[in-house]
């Protein structure tokens, strides 16, 4: 016989109390009961139990129906009358299957009846039905008390909602978090959906509705109608309970207040997509609607034109006047841009920047903006809208008692004509940007194909990335992050270096080539294998050393080589779980969720750790990051570098460290090169950190040289006061400078 394993969920002990007459058939249940997990207490006699409940662990008791002298029915019924009693669940074993016995066994407090058989199984499982439910009901009884007096103040209620009555009843705190008075005891359906917010009514049915065709627990959120202030945000769990027909009667639960939550999870969305200088959406928010807009022009066969502006000089502006006239400058070019597609957009007839739709002005970054419009007018239109905008940049703008001049350059590129993907559309823009300033600014040109095709310098690079493929002529270098509280390093980041003609090239120059032409597959892999055994070296020289980081592109990601690469990696080097750390962005993540998320366990499941790279710089849903199954973030350095010249930057940092709190994930900090920028990390609550400041990426025979001057570096920095540190931070910085790149 098939037996099930015991129910792990269920907690200790679990003890059946068996009550019959007949010792043979004790015998027999005893042990069939025993092989799933039980304990069993037999009695042949009503008052052998009556007589031992008060010292029994029984979870349940079975009790045979027809027994001489006190039968089941009378066992049952004195069971219930005492406190040991009144809430265990009693099973009535009867080999009478007439409707008057069934109505006897509840009328005498029975949870249920089974009978009598060697279906094993089946007797187990009513078993383990019938305790799981009976214990929710004793700690919901045990419980209630206590949390009708904390639950006013902490803005929790536990509800029982009646699916046949239509009736929600409830404690004190439910109702205080319904925003009714502590008089109200229930409320009935129609009562409920009236505080509701309308659109919340029918997903809130719905989700009540399927807990119970389905048996299982339930959870809704939902919004309550405000009464003189704000919308309230409430979540609502339950689990349903079934009567003896097996029919779930009521759904039992908690509601609890989310309002304030929401509004923090609002303040870090905002922080997250918008631009803390001029409130714009920023560059993560600007990429999301440009992917949604071109899902939707690729269904409609319409087109989504981008420009990309930058103030001319800004440089100049910002260095003479200061950051804060800087700052006005960039304020000021925001509502100008702002203000002149919202006027375009008045006369297309096509609605408003205020709306989440077809037109989006984003702040990139520095002095960058960047205009999608999809669905509107055609390149004719769109070039008399950026002529508008270059216009309006261009009027006087008084500064610090100066009238400043600001002239603008803006590149424009098209989907499908020029591009299919977000980034790429963008990245087409911004080489026509940057065509515009090589010609002499204050213009605007269209994309060209030829622009960064590169010419024979480029064909002439590509086919020596083939070759350095076939023979790898590529180098892994490390760069060594530190864990600023214990001043040590705790692992490395693997980066690929191209040793061409006996000079490194910049990565930067070979890389986005690689990925153009699918060869960053064959050089991702070489770095996976070469990162390991180099990890496995040194831990054999007693170098400890948690784990090492490798970049994995998108395109890498989504091939399923990744996966049985991870694996032979970690098996070759004969290294642990945790050892390999793959580095991925955030948009690469939440790209295509759902078909993502198993790619991501898959990895898990094969040994490796995950890390968000790049953190703040792509696009992404705080509902998504919940679900994945990472465990580190990494800060960009673009918002690192900004740190004590920048509030936004400031801002950004401590959102995402609060973040990765939350989230319970460590956080680490990229581009760390100054010793200001250790102590405003560590403020923040980052303690991990990489960057210049502690070592330059560099080979591997140097990696234990680096690790020790790191971590001498890291002790100083923890023991000194900032402005000792930061005295001493340059000599320190060029003893730890490694190999220089090219």
């Amino acid at each position: 016989m098939s037996q099930p394993d015991p129910d792990a969920a269920e907690p200790s002990p679990r003890v059946i109390a068996l009550v019959d007459d007949d010792p043979m058939w004790r015998f027999l249940t005893s042990t069939a009961l025993q092989g799933f997990g039980w304990t069993v207490e037999d009695h042949d006699s009503g008052q052998s139990l009556i007589d031992a409940l008060p010292r029994s662990a029984a979870d349940i008791i079975l009790i045979d129906a027809m027994m001489p002298g006190m039968d089941g029915f009378q066992t049952c019924e004195a069971v219930r009358q005492t406190p040991a009693g009144s809430r265990i669940p009693i099973l009535m074993l009867t080999s009478l299957e007439d409707d008057d016995s069934i109505r006897a066994a509840y009328e005498a407090g029975a949870s249920d009846f089974f009978i009598k058989s060697t279906h094993w199984v089946l007797l187990a499982e009513r078993i383990r039905h019938l305790v799981r439910s009976g214990r929710i009901g004793r700690e919901l009884d045990l419980t209630s008390d206590r949390l009708a007096r904390i639950n006013s103040a902490a803005g929790v209620g536990a509800f029982d909602f009646d699916v046949v009555a239509r009736v929600l009843r409830g404690s004190p705190g439910s109702f205080q978090v319904l925003g009714l008075g502590p008089e109200r005891d229930q409320i009935t359906q129609h009562e409920l959906m009236e505080l509701l917010e309308p659109h919340d009514r029918l997903p809130f049915l719905e989700a009540v509705a399927d807990g119970v065709r389905r048996r299982r627990g339930f959870r809704a959120e939902f919004r309550l109608r405000p009464q003189g202030g704000e919308v309230r945000h409430v979540l609502a769990e339950g689990e349903p309970e079934l009567d003896v027909a097996g029919h779930v009667r009521l759904l039992r639960g908690v509601m609890r207040d989310q309002t304030d939550e929401h509004r923090r999870l609002q303040e870090i969305e905002r922080l997250a997509t918008r631009d803390s200088l001029t409130g714009l959406p920023n560059r993560a928010e600007f990429l999301r609607r440009l992917g949604m807009a071109i899902e939707q022009a690729a269904a409609s066969s319409t087109e989504v034109h981008v420009a990309l502006f930058n103030l001319d000089r800004f440089t100049q502006f910002n260095e003479t006047l200061g950051h804060a006239a800087g700052d006005e400058l960039i304020l000021e070019a925001g509502r100008r841009v702002e203000a002149a597609v919202s006027q375009w957009l008045r006369a297309m007839g096509a609605g408003s920047l205020a709306a989440e739709g077809g037109a989006c002005v984003a702040r990139l970054q520095g002095d960058e903006f960047a205009l999608m419009i999809s669905g509107v007018g055609g390149p004719h239109a769109i070039e008399a809208l950026v002529q508008g905008v270059l216009r309006e940049i261009g009027r006087a703008c008084r500064v610090d008692g100066i009238d400043c001049f600001m002239t603008s350059s803006a590149g424009l590129a098209a989907y499908p004509r020029h591009a299919d993907t977000p980034e790429s559309l963008l990245s087409r823009a911004d080489r026509a940007n940057r065509e515009v300033k090589a010609r002499g600014r204050n213009d605007f040109a269209w994309y060209l194909p030829g622009l960064d095709r590169g010419g024979r310098h480029r064909i002439q690079m590509l086919s020596d990335l083939h070759k350095a493929v076939e023979r790898e002529e590529f180098e892994v270098h490390y760069q060594p992050w530190v864990y600023a509280p214990e001043a040590r390093v705790t692992g490395l980041e693997a980066l690929v270096r191209w040793r061409r003609g006996g000079k490194l090239v910049a990565p930067g120059e070979f890389i986005p080539l690689a990925e153009e032409s699918g060869l960053i597959i064959p050089i991702g892999e070489m770095v996976l294998r070469q990162a390991a055994r180099a990890l496995a070296g040194w831990r054999a020289q007693g170098i400890d050393l948690e784990c090492v980081a490798v970049n994995v592109p998108t395109q890498h990601f989504e091939r399923d080589s990744l996966l049985s690469s991870t694996r032979e990696a970690l098996s070759l080097a004969r290294l642990g779980p945790g050892s390999i750390e793959l580095e991925l962005t955030e948009t690469c993540m939440v790209q295509d969720f759902e078909r993502t998320l198993p790619r991501l366990e898959a990895l898990i499941d094969a040994g490796a750790k995950l890390a968000i790279d790049d953190f703040g710089t792509g696009y992404s849903s705080l509902a998504y990051l919940t679900r994945l199954p990472i465990s580190k973030l990494k800060v960009d350095r673009a918002f690192v570098n900004q740190l004590g010249g920048s509030r936004s930057g400031e801002a950004v940092c401590r959102a995402i460290v609060a973040l990765g709190q939350s989230l319970q994930v460590q956080v680490l900090a990229e581009g760390v090169e100054t010793a200001e920028q250790v102590h405003a990390l560590r403020r923040l609550g980052c303690q991990t950190m990489q960057g210049f400041l502690f070592s330059r990426p560099v080979p591997a025979e140097q990696i234990p040289e680096a690790i020790a001057q790191a971590g001498e570096l890291a002790a100083r920095l923890l023991a000194a006061d900032a402005p000792q540190a930061a005295a001493m931070t340059p000599a320190a910085s060029g003893a730890l400078t490694g190999q220089p790149l090219s």
